[in-house]
């Protein structure tokens, strides 16, 4: 038995002195067990982020697009995971070419202990790509949403990785530096949301079709009653989620820009963790209050969505120097960011554009405001220290917007083009009646929720017809009183279990004399 035990000891010995070897080689990124373990815990904290920007895009729009956008926002994990193991990795951190990298395709010839490095890197991949699914909730094709998720995260997104944080980075060594990724994924998903959200167009068919060229067929808008206005335009459902959403992206970022580090070996690593993590706390204190104070003075109204897309932009905007900034430039910093997101958003509507979410003003907004000011904050380059020269500091500064210019206008490019070649298929929006019953119903044929399997029906027994006439005011307070006795009546628990079984049951409105039905 001990013979046999010393057998099993030396065998395990033997693994791990070879194991030890292939992670002391050049290349490897992960060379001891500690950093391994890092990169894969922060990786798990920056995955959860999936579950912040469901819960807060699924809060931010319509009932009726819920299941819509929770299954997509599933699906940028999994169609990420085998895009990034077949090329997406290979074309970010591949060598010998500096426009984009030439190895590593589905995993092959990488470092035995670089695992955790790419799982912490895919889930970077897949918040770049969640970014562009909220913008374009309400009305995107899902096929469309598969082919996007693939291109951006197996070309557009990889090929600036590529540039800046590869070996072969030629950005980063002219002087472009992204710690946690403000440019790199923020600026890259948010301006390829507003592409997209531009080219699908808005929620509202109204809109969309007086949106096309004069003498289309598609400019024949149609009738429709308040419950499709409803459907198509409703926002801000649930505030519940939006707040969870925050809270869960808040936590998610500590690993995005506490795990940029991309090590553990020393003290010195762990000194740059706490830096970037405070950073990150400050600046998301910043972002909420300046996007908050904005909105009061403009609105007088003290708005939760406004807060929380605030803190997000400021966590955005420190990204890129979340490690070599002071404190309190960490709060200026997150300040500009929410303060950024409010002037974006403002424009992005000015510009008729829908984007859901505001995703495009919080992410490209605050983003290229993070790169900019990382080369003012730093505090041992910046143009506020100039601790190696007034020289150095503005050369900084001019590859930092070089670089940004440079992001910007490769992703808008990139994602013209895709999106431009999924609407002359007509495989980028989905169709007015998709729009008219909802997504949930027609795409996916589960509803979020209980309350919305209901139709108005009038005195004769009829339900209202989808195509019917201009709503009149009966119609439309009709529609109101359907929505407060199913709130009501779900509250007090008459639905059994979210409307379970309860087909033919009928609500009566005590002041109009119609019936609510679930069907």
């Amino acid at each position: 038995m001990s013979a046999n035990l010393t057998i099993y000891e030396n065998w395990v010995a033997g693994r791990q002195e070879q194991a030890d070897i292939d992670c002391d080689a050049s290349e490897g990124h992960g060379t001891t067990g500690e950093t391994q373990f890092f990169l894969f815990v922060c990786g798990c904290l920056v995955f959860f982020l999936q579950a912040g920007f469901a819960c807060l895009e699924a809060g931010s729009i319509g009932s009726t697009a819920v299941t819509n956008v929770l299954f997509k926002n599933l699906f940028d994990a999994m169609i990420g995971a085998v895009v990034w193991w077949a090329m997406g990795y290979g074309f970010a951190f591949g060598d010998e070419r500096q426009f984009i990298g030439d190895n590593y395709y589905f995993y092959k010839n990488v470092n035995q202990c670089d695992g955790s490095f790419w799982f912490y890197q895919w889930t970077f991949a897949a918040t770049c790509s969640t970014i562009i699914s909220g913008a374009m909730a309400g009305r995107t094709n899902l096929v469309a949403y598969f082919v996007y998720s693939v291109v951006v995260t197996g070309f557009i997104y990889p090929v600036v990785v590529h540039w800046t944080w590869s070996d072969n980075a030629w950005l980063a060594d002219r002087g472009y530096l992204d710690f946690a990724g403000s440019g790199i994924v923020h600026v890259t998903g948010g301006i390829a949301a507003m592409i997209g959200a531009y080219m699908v167009g808005p929620r509202d068919i109204r809109a969309w079709r007086a949106s096309t060229p004069p003498g289309t067929p598609t400019t024949n808008v149609p009738n429709l009653s308040p419950a499709q206005i409803h459907r198509m335009v409703a926002t801000n459902h649930s505030m519940p989620l939006v707040a969870l959403g925050t809270i869960i992206l808040i936590f998610g970022f500590f690993g995005f820009n506490g795990g940029s580090v991309l090590s553990m070996d020393s003290a010195a690593d762990g000194r740059a963790m706490g830096v970037a993590v405070i950073s990150t706390v400050m600046a998301a204190s910043g972002g909420s209050l300046s996007a908050s104070a904005a909105n009061y003075a403009m609105n007088k109204r003290w708005s939760l969505v406004q807060a929380c897309n605030g803190c997000i932009a400021g966590m955005v905007a420190i990204c890129a120097s979340a490690d070599r900034v002071d404190t309190w430039a960490a709060w200026v910093i997150g300040i500009g960011g929410g303060l950024s997101f409010r002037l974006w958003s403002w424009a992005i509507k000015k510009a008729g554009i829908d984007d859901a979410v505001d995703a495009a003003a919080v992410h490209a907004g605050a983003g290229i405001w993070g790169v900019i000011a990382a080369p003012i904050f730093d505090n041992s380059l910046g143009i506020f220290y100039q601790d190696l020269g007034r020289d150095a500091a503005w050369n900084a500064f001019g590859w930092h917007l070089l670089g940004v210019t440079i992001i910007v206008s490769w992703t808008a490019a990139t994602s013209f083009i895709m999106f431009g070649v999924l609407a002359a298929v007509d495989m980028l929006r989905v169709t007015d009646q998709s729009l008219q019953v909802g997504l949930d119903k027609h795409e996916h044929g589960e509803w979020a929720y209980g309350y919305d399997k209901r139709e108005i029906i009038d005195e004769s027994g009829k339900a209202s017809a989808a195509d019917a006439s201009a709503p009149s005011d009966i119609e439309k307070k009709a529609f109101e009183d359907v929505q407060q006795n199913a709130q009501y009546a779900h509250a007090l628990g008459n639905f059994n279990g979210g409307f379970r079984d309860q087909r033919g049951l009928g609500l009566q409105s005590s002041t109009m004399g119609m019936t609510t039905q679930i069907v």
